[in-house]
This record gives structure tokens, C-alpha cells and sequence, in this order.
């Protein structure tokens, strides 16, 4: 085809050359109307062969170009996230880093230097405290001796989870009460979207109990970090027959790590089951463990024999689409303490987070901070000029002294000092000044003659009149007459020097803050034409929501310390968004939910007693 594109612009342009200079060597020859007429002819024939020439080269560009954007969407469709765990390191090699590029590309390569320095901390600060939103008229505030008696169960389920994350599987066994006939697998080692799990049969709660590590090592952080959306759907079976079938989006990493689990456990499961007929399954596990958890409930639910699976998730990531969050409401149990930012946390709630913080006023509160920094700076800056040429004024809390002294007897004192001025000055280099800045309280004027000329100092000057004219005429003797040594000399220039620098920082900290809100953003190369989904936190969410004290609501910090424990049922739509907070991440751990899961235990005990004394 390039061959034929070729040959037929080159056979145009000839015939073009042709007629031009035929027409000039011959065209006197040719003579009349005729010749002129063929002339013409010969010519726009040509031109139609260049023209239909052109068309057919831009027709051909652009088939190809279409082509080649045909070739690239179905490369890129090919190149999907894996639906299954890597076999070989080659593969985990190649997952893992496509993972950290996706992993950069929505973290450090959306977000400015400014906005995770300045703009975050900033609009943490101007949120506040959000707890209170889960206590709306859209919560359900659950208490009572059943809601007690539930939280305890949780709690046992919970220690028995952190026990089998933090500590030696023995210790796990010794403290659930467990031997080792009743462990039916044990994955204590983890590794690329392959998390660590057991399964284990407890006697007293008649069930079988799968408990799922949470992301501890790197490689489960890299699997947690597999934040893709990729398509999962639930086949909900009811007596033996598919009722409904829920199609929607959820986290690549735990579907995966969650299919991997299903393919030992099932076989495993199921013939347990068929062994102990009256026992339940229950997959419990925190963090990603709990989405990984949740996953899994949906996938063994799907099982005839384990149809009747629940999840207890504590703290789980967002995970999943609305439907398929909404359809598990009935065999998973959400818990979550108090600010845990995971069940928010993904990609689509992070970046309306960046738009949140890019909208707030976060650049203007720092160049208001940093022109208060440089007013400041500038006092100090006058400050060190007066005291580096005014040696004689003495310390504020006391009164002018060593007049006496830098006085001469005789009229040659001006020309030549005495050896005590150049002990005094030499005594005293840089003397404190605050009392012609930071003294407004003294009203006394100190007059002082060095050869006739009068320098006054006033003691009321303010610290907002301190400019560079009041510098200046606070220095108003001629500092040649005093014969000041070499080194006081050079101990003003470096004070002059570190003035200057200071206004260079400051000049640079101002050009950072226009750098930093400037700043443009490089499109990532994982950017798609379509929205990122929405995700989730699963099933029927509890969450332990701690108030400030009514009557301590308007008091001091260490009133608003002092908070009222309490639990409510609450909506889905409340995770959509990310609610900082200092303690966002240090509440989402094991401890933090067993201390204020145990503190919640105890005030609805209270609650209970105070409930029987009324009656």
C-alpha cells in the first residue's frame, strides 16, 4: 500500500514538471485556442490525480491510527487484574509491581507536596470532630441486656482473632482452648494475595470458626494495596435454588486472596459439616482480614452445605458496590470504633477528599502564617540592629550606666579614647536594647553628649512603631567617634548577613507556597475514561460512637476528653466519605477495639442497673 501511495505521487509530480515546461518551450509552437484547451486539460487532470492522491494517504492514516486504537483496547483489555493468586515469582514479581505503580499513581501522583503537608492538616483542623454525625436521626442507638450480651460474643471472637494475628499459633490454641485434633487447617505463613488463615473447630459455640490475618507483613500490605475494581457478583441460593443474583464492583486484592482461601476451605468445610451437622461456619477477621472475610461469606454462601455462613468483620476496608454490601445484611456483622478512617477509605472517597482539601482555604492560611512570621522577623531584625550600634544602652532593669565613663574630660577625648571606653565597649559588644522596644511602661529620656552631639533615647517606643526610620533615628551618633574594634565590625556584618538570609528563607518559603499551590498535576497512566466505583463497608454496620459529656460539652480540653460510649446501627451512606481526624489511625487497631468495646460493656451494664434501681 506505501508502494502504491508512492508511485502515484511520483507519477503526478512528473506529469506536473512535464506540462510546465512543455508549455514553456513549445507553447509559442503550439499556437490557437486548441493548443491552450489541451493544455488546460492536461493540467486539472493532473491536479485531480495529486488531490485524489493526498485523500487517499489521509484516509489510509487514519484506518491506521484507528487500527492501532483497536489494537490498544484489546491489549489493555487482555492485560486485566489476575483472578486468581500468582503461582510462580515471575507472576507475584509482575503483580507486585503493578501494584506499587497503582499504588503511586493514586497517592503521591495525584496528591501535591502541599496538600498532604499543609492542606490536609489544615482541613482536619476546620472539620473538627465528626463523630456525632453517626448519631443521627439516620442511627439506630442500640442498647439493653441482648445488645450487652452480643458485644460480649464479639469481644471473645475479637481476642481470639488479635491472638491468632499477634501471637505464636500455640499461644493461640492455649488461649481459645483448642488441641490439635481441633484444627482442620492451618496457613500460618503469607504470602502475595495468599493471606494467613486457620480453620479451627470450637466445642463451646458448636461452630467452625475461620479466622483471617489482616495486613502485617509487606505481602499482605501489597495485597492490600491491590486496590483495583473489578467486577464480582453474588448468586444468592435459597432452598436449594438461585433466587436473585447481585452484580456489582469490588477489591481486586481481597476477591482474589478471598477465591484462593475458598479453594481449600470449601472441600475442607464441607466435609466437616457433614461430620457435625448441627455446627455453624463463621469467618471472622479484622482489617483486611475482615474484607477478605466478608468476600469469602459471599462465596461459600453460594455452596449448598454452607449456605448458612455468617461474618463478623471488625474495622474492614471498603470493599464492595452498594447492592452487594446492601444484599449481606443478613449473615455480616460491621463493627466500627469511633474514627477508624478504613471502612472509608478507597479510591473514589480519597479523591473527593482532594477536592475538598484543593477547594478549602489552606494557601491562604499559610501566606497569612508566613507574613506574620516575617512581621516578626523584622522586629527581631531591628531589634539586632540597635543592639549591635548602640552599645551604651544598658539592660532594661536597671538605669543608664557607663555615661560617665564614654564622656571625655579634655577636647582631645573625641579623637582619642581612653583606655576605658575600649574596656567598656570591648566588656560590653551588645548590650541589650529591649528597653528602647519592649518597655513601654518607662517614661525616662536619657540625654548623653559624645563632642556635642546630643543622642537621645526614648523608653516609649512600642513594638508596633518599631520600623526601619525609628531604627535609624534611634542610631543618630556618628559611630566613627566611638572606634569600635574590628571584631565588633565583623560581628555587625554577620548580623547583617543573617538579616539578609532570613529575608532570602522567607522570600523562598513565600515562593514554595505558590509552588506548592501551583502546582500542575502529571495525569497518571492509570487514569480511565469511566468514574472510579464507589466502595463500601459490608452487611449490617455497628458502630461505637464516643459523645462529649453533656454537661462537659462546652468546657475545658480535659472536659471534652471525657466521652459517653455508645452503639448504633448506621447507614451505609455515612462511609462515602473520609472524616479526619488525629486519631484516625490509631483506632483503627485490635487494642483500641477491645478497650472501647470492653468500655461500652461496662456502661451498658451500668445502664442496666440504673434502669432496675428506677424500677
Amino acid at each position: 500500500m506505501g508502494a502504491n501511495k508512492g508511485m502515484a505521487t511520483a507519477a503526478g509530480t512528473a506529469v506536473l514538471l512535464y506540462l510546465v515546461l512543455s508549455g514553456r518551450l513549445c507553447g509559442d509552437a503550439a499556437g490557437g485556442d486548441g493548443g491552450a484547451a489541451l493544455e488546460d486539460q492536461l493540467i486539472s487532470s493532473a491536479v485531480s490525480a495529486a488531490t485524489e492522491a493526498r485523500r487517499r494517504r489521509k484516509e489510509d492514516a487514519r484506518a491506521r491510527r484507528e487500527h492501532q486504537r483497536r489494537a490498544a483496547s484489546r491489549a489493555t483489555k487482555r492485560r486485566r487484574w489476575p483472578e486468581r493468586a500468582p503461582d510462580g515469582w515471575g507472576e507475584a514479581a509482575a503483580l507486585a509491581a503493578r501494584t506499587v505503580r497503582l499504588t503511586w499513581a493514586e497517592t503521591l501522583g495525584k496528591w501535591a507536596l502541599g496538600e498532604l503537608a499543609f492542606g490536609i492538616k489544615y482541613y482536619m483542623r476546620q472539620q473538627g470532630n465528626l463523630q456525632h454525625e453517626y448519631a443521627g436521626s439516620d442511627s439506630v442507638l442500640l442498647h439493653g441486656p441482648e445488645v450487652r450480651q452480643e458485644l460480649i460474643s464479639l469481644l471473645r471472637y475479637l481476642l481470639q482473632c488479635m491472638y491468632f494475628s499477634k501471637k505464636p499459633y500455640n499461644v493461640f490454641l492455649e488461649y481459645g482452648g483448642y488441641g490439635q485434633n481441633d484444627v482442620l487447617i492451618k496457613k500460618s505463613k503469607a504470602r502475595l494475595l495468599k493471606p494467613a488463615f486457620t480453620i479451627v473447630r470450637d466445642r463451646s459455640s458448636k461452630c467452625f470458626l475461620l479466622f483471617i490475618r489482616g495486613a502485617i507483613s509487606v505481602k499482605e500490605r501489597l495485597t492490600a494495596a491491590t486496590g483495583a475494581e473489578v467486577p464480582f457478583h453474588h448468586v444468592v441460593v435459597q432452598e436449594g435454588r438461585v433466587s436473585n443474583l447481585v452484580l456489582g464492583y469490588a477489591h481486586c486484592g481481597m476477591v482474589v486472596a478471598a477465591r484462593w482461601i475458598a479453594k481449600q476451605a470449601i472441600p475442607c468445610l464441607s466435609k466437616a459439616i457433614e461430620e457435625f451437622p448441627e455446627y455453624e461456619v463463621k469467618i471472622i477477621g479484622h482489617s483486611m482480614g475482615a474484607g477478605i472475610a466478608t468476600i469469602l461469606t459471599y462465596i461459600l454462601r453460594e455452596n449448598e452445605k454452607l449456605s448458612s455462613s455468617t461474618c463478623i468483620a471488625f474495622g474492614p476496608a471498603a470493599c464492595m458496590t452498594w447492592d452487594l454490601a446492601e444484599s449481606g445484611k443478613d449473615f455480616v456483622t460491621t463493627i466500627v470504633n469511633r474514627n477508624d478512617v478504613v471502612p472509608s477509605l478507597g479510591i473514589a472517597s480519597a479523591a473527593k477528599l482532594r477536592i475538598e482539601v484543593m477547594s478549602s482555604s489552606w494557601a491562604h492560611d499559610l501566606r497569612k502564617q508566613i507574613q506574620q512570621t516575617r512581621f516578626l522577623g523584622f522586629v527581631n531584625r531591628s531589634v539586632s540592629f540597635i543592639r549591635s550600634h548602640v552599645p551604651f544602652v544598658s539592660d532594661p532593669r536597671s538605669k543608664v550606666v557607663d555615661v560617665d565613663m564614654l564622656q571625655s574630660e579634655s577636647p582631645e577625648a573625641g579623637s582619642k579614647p581612653s583606655a576605658d571606653t575600649h574596656a567598656v565597649v570591648k566588656k560590653r559588644p551588645a548590650l541589650v536594647c529591649w528597653s528602647c522596644v519592649a518597655a513601654p511602661k518607662q517614661s525616662k529620656e536619657s540625654s548623653i553628649q559624645i563632642q556635642g552631639t546630643e543622642v537621645q533615647t526614648d523608653t516609649d517606643v512600642q513594638t508596633e512603631k518599631t520600623t526601619e526610620a525609628v531604627a535609624a533615628e534611634l542610631v543618630s551618633i556618628h559611630l566613627g567617634e566611638l572606634n569600635l574594634q574590628e571584631s565588633d565590625n565583623e560581628d555587625n556584618n554577620r548580623e547583617e548577613k543573617g538579616s539578609s538570609l532570613t529575608e532570602t528563607n522567607e522570600e523562598e518559603a513565600m515562593e514554595l507556597v505558590e509552588s506548592l499551590t501551583d502546582e500542575k498535576q502529571v495525569p497518571s497512566s492509570s487514569t480511565s475514561a469511566q468514574e472510579p466505583h464507589q466502595l463500601y463497608p459490608p452487611g449490617k454496620i455497628l458502630h461505637m460512637v464516643g459523645l462529649p459529656a453533656a454537661e462537659e460539652a462546652t468546657t475545658s480540653q480535659q472536659g471534652a476528653q471525657e466521652e459517653v460510649l455508645a452503639l448504633y446501627e448506621t447507614p451505609r451512606h455515612l462511609y462515602s466519605k473520609i472524616r479526619l481526624a488525629r486519631s484516625m489511625i490509631g483506632e483503627h487497631y485490635m487494642p483500641k477495639y477491645i478497650k472501647t468495646m470492653e468500655q461500652l460493656i461496662d456502661k451498658l451494664a451500668e445502664d442496666i442497673d440504673d434502669q432496675l434501681d428506677s424500677l
